[in-house]
């Protein structure tokens, strides 16, 4: 699994960045844990390990990480702040906080984030990219062909269709049909889950955009498994209501502007109040 690998290879880095690994028996049930992919169970393990020493940012950092893993993106959030507040000067903190925050459509918040790692370290290309994926998304399409091409020459796999479409100053290609949160439900119960009353949402990079944002009744992330990839693309989804296990299937229409609707019964993320820091 993808993120799983870039989850460990960042855990590495952090540990070799501060130097002085921590042997305290929790925290290492808790990397562990995390290597077999057992998330929930280094969560509690690095919880312990907090309640040790809470004030060690490994476990904060390594904490958060975990929860990415499942989805607990706003707690997610929390931890990289705590962690920041313990060590500013590590650039990867300010990164997957970033990362985090774009995941729950907080852009502003993640700009503010990657700024703040690419001060640090000025030779991030996955941090130029990301960076400009959200420049892509709030429509400021020179800001964010200069991050593309910074990325690409850093040696980032940049999609060359991103390339190419910061080649035609029209940027023919580059997201302009955007969903950038969920704020309206359904009422109908067929909605997005028949084949018949597909979700409109535009193209494919808003799909994962839509299942990172949608919460179940019980307001907990929702785990997905993206089947197919067509104009009419469908997704398995899995929650839980009242301690039973539940499953539908989504239907995403790729061709349809993007008009999404959270589906009947279920909720968004919620966001930040006005006024909160970035």
């Amino acid at each position: 699994m993808k993120n799983q690998f870039l989850w460990i290879t960042c855990l590495s880095l952090l540990f070799v960045s501060f130097g002085q690994p921590l042997k305290e028996q929790n925290y290492q049930q808790g990397l562990d844990y995390a290597k077999a992919g057992k998330y929930e169970e280094a969560i509690a393990a690095f919880t312990k390990a907090i309640e040790v020493q809470p004030l060690d940012a490994y476990a904060w950092y390594n904490r958060a990480m975990a929860k990415n893993m499942i989805g607990e993106y706003e707690t997610a959030v929390d931890d990289f702040t705590t962690c920041i507040g313990l060590s500013r000067s590590y650039e990867k903190v300010w990164y997957n906080r970033g990362i985090t925050k774009m995941y729950i459509g907080q852009y502003d918040g993640a700009l503010f984030d990657l700024n703040q790692a690419l001060q640090i370290q000025r030779n991030y290309p996955e941090a130029h990219y990301h960076r400009a994926y959200i420049y892509e998304l709030k429509g400021l399409f020179d800001f964010a062909c200069t991050d593309y091409q910074n990325a690409a020459s850093k040696g980032y796999k940049v999609p060359e269709e991103k390339l190419l479409a910061c080649r035609d100053t029209n940027y023919t290609g580059l997201l302009k049909n955007l969903l950038l949160k969920l704020s309206k439900t359904s009422k109908r119960k067929t909605y997005g889950t028949k084949a018949k009353r597909p979700i409109a949402i535009g193209c494919f990079e808003n799909v994962e955009r839509y299942l990172r944002l949608l919460r179940s009744p019980e307001g907990k992330f929702v785990p997905f498994e993206i089947k197919t990839r067509q104009a009419l693309t469908e997704v398995k989804i899995t929650y839980t209501l009242k301690g039973e296990m539940l499953d539908k299937t989504l239907y995403f229409d790729i061709n349809k502007a993007c008009d999404a609707w959270i589906i009947k019964g279920f909720k968004t993320f919620k966001e930040l109040p006005v006024g909160s820091p970035p």
